[in-house]
């Protein structure tokens, strides 16, 4: 089974905010990245809240507003060792489409539905691959 650790995105990798950024640097940084997700660390570098799309969309030209403002706080984590299923079960309860990804209270990542595409066109593909053609049943015409 595969773990989170190996699907999500690495710490190293992730755009990070502070409570007290505004909506507008996250509407920016998010169209700068491409992303729809960003994790917000307080000054010590701990996990906060976590800022979406959706809740950019919501708060509107509030531009001059804070993260800390539109945040959600003290979101569902999941430790970086737990297994894919655990986590997809949990964003599918809680209807979220990423989680933060922790261990001993440090950020180690994020994991986002997007992640669990990737897993699931992989599978899809190893299916394909070991699935038999409709041809390999066809025999000769002569028996």
């Amino acid at each position: 089974m595969l773990d989170v650790s190996d699907i999500m995105t690495p710490r190293q990798n992730l755009v990070v905010m502070r409570p007290e950024s505004t909506v507008e640097e996250v509407r920016r940084a998010m169209a700068a990245n491409k992303i729809r997700h960003l994790p917000v660390l307080d000054g010590n570098g701990a996990l906060v809240g976590l800022v979406s799309q959706t809740d950019v969309l919501v708060a509107g030209n509030g531009g001059a507003r804070t993260v800390h403002e539109i945040m959600i706080r003290d979101p569902e984590t999941v430790d970086e060792r737990d297994n894919v299923r655990h986590a997809a079960l949990l964003m599918v309860r809680h209807k979220r489409s990423c989680l933060p990804v922790i261990r001993e209270k440090e950020l180690r990542g994020i994991v986002t539905d997007s992640d669990f595409l990737g897993v699931a066109i992989a599978l899809m593909e190893q299916s394909e691959a070991v699935e038999p053609d409709a041809d390999d049943f066809e025999g000769p015409d002569e028996l």
